[in-house]
């Protein structure tokens, strides 16, 4: 439009200048180009002025200067428009961006506090863990012990049994020599085994088998020393019975008293094992699955705030480069407007005018 109008002005200017007609060397050359053409057309308009009503050139320039005054009104609405929509987008976006910053910064104390819940659960649990190794580490010694006690105890249980037999059967036999019914060829040998569970009474062991050994001697017929040899094992028989006793008190109380802690410690198992550790594990798998959703979230958070900020970016874009288009077409179309006083003039100069 602006080119066509500059020819139209520059053919305009030419044509009103000259007084008289062209040689027929400038006709053919002017007609080789539009320009020259152009100007041509308006020589002819200029001498055929006052012959043709040109009512019609003034009415296409005032409609084509319409246009482009509504082409400007249209543009300045359309840009009013836009102008409103890109403060809406605007304020949308950055309220989106706002809310996903606090959710982002929300989330990121949530997943720090579940994480540290986290690590101390496990803390925790390894201690917990230790503490059921002790334990059982413990109790696992105390059953050893128990175990290698009871063996004793029974070993010397027997030992004690053993004993109270063997007095017992020579207890008899000084009986059977005092009514006269013993055999005075019989060897004591019968009895070693057995009193040998004596040896360590070595006190009386040695003084016994002596007196026994003179008590079987063929000759020996003396009823105050077997009287007194038979003193001397039924009291050996009640300090063994005694020790005995005293050896099974104090075994069941130690015994009790194993037993009981060991009860104890199985229950510290049981509870740790049963209880204790696996709420632990439990409330741990709880905290576990609370990261992963925060992480989730938090993710998904970050991820909004991202295409929040993009889309406020590109809406930003967008408004520079409308804002450019804007101006430049308004200055196309104001620069178009400005032409027409000019046109007009050109035209009235070459006799072209309104009727």
């Amino acid at each position: 439009m602006r080119k066509l109008v500059s020819i139209l002005l520059i053919s305009l200017t030419l044509a009103s200048q000259i007084q008289g007609p062209l040689s027929n060397p400038i006709m053919n050359e002017l007609e080789q180009t539009h320009l020259g053409k152009a100007f041509l057309k308006l020589l002819s308009l200029k001498s055929k002025a006052q012959q043709f009503d040109f009512s019609k050139l003034y009415a296409a320039l005032d409609d084509l200067q319409n246009s482009i005054k509504q082409r400007l009104a249209d543009e300045q609405q359309e840009y009013q428009q836009n102008e409103v929509q890109y403060f809406t987008d605007k304020e949308f976006f950055s309220g989106q961006i706002t809310q996903f910053q606090n959710e982002i910064a929300s989330l990121e104390i949530d997943v720090t506090d579940f994480t540290e819940s986290r690590d101390l659960l496990q803390i925790a649990l390894n201690g917990k863990v230790d503490e059921l190794k002790e334990v059982q580490s413990l109790a696992d010694g105390l059953q050893a012990r128990i175990t290698k006690e009871e063996g004793i105890f029974k070993d010397q249980q027997n030992q004690y049994t053993s004993a109270v037999q063997a007095l017992d059967q020579a207890l008899q036999l000084i009986g059977q020599l005092r009514d006269g019914s013993f055999i005075q060829n019989r060897s004591v040998s019968f009895l070693e085994e057995g009193l040998k569970q004596l040896q360590h009474q070595r006190i009386m062991y040695g003084p016994l088998i002596t007196a026994f050994t003179q008590i079987m001697a063929p000759s020996f017929n003396d009823s105050e020393a077997s009287a007194k040899v038979q003193k001397l094992i039924q009291n050996l028989r009640d300090t063994i019975v005694k020790n005995k006793t005293d050896l099974e008190n104090a075994y069941q109380q130690i015994r009790a008293i194993d037993d009981h802690n060991l009860s104890q410690y199985n229950q510290r198992i049981t509870n740790l094992s049963t209880i204790v550790i696996p709420t632990i594990q439990a409330e741990i798998q709880t905290r576990d699955a609370q990261i992963q959703t925060k992480q989730n979230l938090l993710r998904d958070a970050q991820t909004n705030f991202k295409n929040a900020s993009d889309n406020l970016d590109n809406t930003n874009n967008r408004w520079v480069e409308r804002t450019n288009e804007h101006n430049k077409l308004m200055d196309q179309l104001l620069t178009q407007q400005s032409l027409f006083p000019k046109i007009v003039n050109q035209l009235e100069g070459a006799g072209v005018r309104r009727r």
